[in-house]
């Protein structure tokens, strides 16, 4: 399956967007510049920058913690059909 490399392509390519979402395995969360996947309910996997890796966290941490250090909001979040 074809998916862009760069975020904000993503974010163009992904047609669903729903800011009103339960949060479930596959859906995708785009900030500016960053993207994370879910991987469940809870948890998402994302390149966390100041671990400098790939990481597991819980998903409202997550978005708590961008908002508060990187000053983003979530610009998207689309569900990928598999």
């Amino acid at each position: 399956m074809f998916y862009p490399r760069d975020t904000k392509d993503q974010i163009k390519y992904s047609k669903i967007n729903s800011k009103n979402i339960k949060y479930k395995k596959g859906n995708i969360i785009f900030w500016k510049g960053h993207v994370a996947m879910c991987l469940n309910s809870k948890q998402l996997i994302h390149a966390y920058g100041p671990e400098k890796k790939v990481i597991i966290m819980p998903i409202f941490e997550t978005i708590n913690r961008i908002r508060k250090t990187a000053k983003l909001n979530i610009k998207k979040i689309s569900i990928i059909k598999y």
